[in-house]
């Protein structure tokens, strides 16, 4: 059917097509409903709401647009008298206004299609158009087989999920977790009809996606994490005192942001399941030395002493490599550093973070739980 448009996608598809054009639209309005008209006030009400957002920028409402076109009604009546059919008034139109290629010609590697129009069609107003002959018995103006009016219609009508919708776009400036949450606040208390709803769509949704994954991830990561780590340790104090890093891991990515204003978004949660896996690291080979040192018969205190003044070296320079390798991007410099700069200053205050606490606190609290459970057994 002339101008309509099928589209077919796939998830496969769609992943490629990202690969080669780069990630999908980052702030994307859907909305749905039957009307065009009501959707396109609809639309105009959810544009003039998201303006306001500072954080958003260079908002698209053309979605929909009204166009003029040509409709043409066949006249059932007049058809017959003329012996003529739907189809084949159709088929004399078409090339007329349309236009219609009847020849291939060479060109190289590629062929040039030669087409034959009526001249000047677009420009033809409605009672020249009315005038055309018609081929049938003989010659019939078009204006006695058929209606011919301009109607103003949508310039397209997008379907999602099988529903009708308008897309409305944006550009954030800002981190993508902090502009949705201040366009959601902005259309709090848009009153849609029955049978109207509004969703994000673009980037936002793959994001969320992603964020449930990684949570699943990280919750397996920790069963398994658990487990070797009580078959390495004998008892639970070091396991304890190892898993305490975690909360400890995410303070000091959290301070790291808070202080230096950046937002948090998908990209900076990876950074901080890297910062729980440096800082396990770290506590895992200090206190593994510090047991190795008690097992060979070292007082407990000489033990932490030893294993802090062996493994110093190696945690401040890892800690000073990762820190001065994030730096650039913490910091915002170069292009397309914004996107990963949260990740940036995860890690970058993580990793100070991690090396003072586990120079410093969990030896001190291993110290103390190991003292107090030495006692024990000895009072025992």
């Amino acid at each position: 059917m002339t101008g309509v448009q099928l589209a077919l996608g796939t998830p496969t598809l769609e992943r490629v097509g990202e690969s080669l054009s780069g990630l999908p639209q980052p702030f994307v309005i859907h909305l749905f409903g039957s009307s065009i008209t009501e959707l396109r006030t609809l639309a105009d009400q959810v544009a003039a709401r998201l303006r306001p957002i500072p954080a958003l920028a260079s908002i698209f409402n053309n979605d929909g647009y009204p166009v003029t076109q040509l409709q043409l009604q066949p006249k059932p009546e007049a058809l017959a008298v003329h012996h003529l059919t739907p189809a084949q008034l159709y088929a004399q139109i078409n090339p007329l206004l349309n236009g219609e290629v009847v020849v291939q010609v060479p060109e190289g590697n590629v062929p040039l299609g030669l087409y034959v129009q009526l001249a000047d069609a677009p420009q033809k107003s409605l009672v020249e158009l009315r005038q055309l002959p018609i081929r049938s018995e003989g010659w019939t103006p078009l204006g006695q087989l058929a209606e011919l009016n301009l109607v103003t219609t949508p310039n397209q009508l997008r379907h999602i999920g099988g529903a009708r919708a308008l897309d409305i776009f944006a550009t954030p400036t800002g981190t993508l977790g902090s502009t949705i949450a201040a366009a959601k606040s902005a259309l709090v208390g848009l009153k849609l009809p029955s049978g109207y709803r509004v969703a994000f769509g673009g980037l936002y949704p793959e994001l969320e996606q992603a964020a449930l994954g990684l949570g699943l991830a990280a919750l397996a990561a920790f069963v398994l994490m658990v487990g070797i780590l009580i078959l390495q340790f004998d008892g639970l104090l070091v396991p304890g005192l190892l898993l305490l890093e975690i909360p400890l891991a995410v303070m000091g990515g959290a301070i790291a942001l808070i202080v230096s204003g950046v937002g948090l978004n998908a990209i900076g949660l990876v950074a901080f399941l890297t910062l729980i896996g440096i800082g396990l690291n770290h506590g895992i080979v200090l206190l593994y030395r510090a047991r190795s040192n008690e097992a060979a018969g070292m007082p407990v205190e000489e033990a932490v002493k030893e294993a802090i003044h062996v493994r110093f070296r190696p945690i401040v320079l890892t800690t000073l490599t990762a820190a001065l390798g994030m730096l650039p991007t913490a910091l915002g410099w170069g292009q397309g550093a914004a996107p990963e700069q949260g990740l940036a200053v995860v890690i970058l205050g993580g990793v100070l973070w991690s090396a003072i606490r586990s120079t410093n606190l969990i030896p001190a609290l291993y110290l103390y739980w190991r003292c107090k459970q030495i006692a024990k057994g000895k009072t025992a």
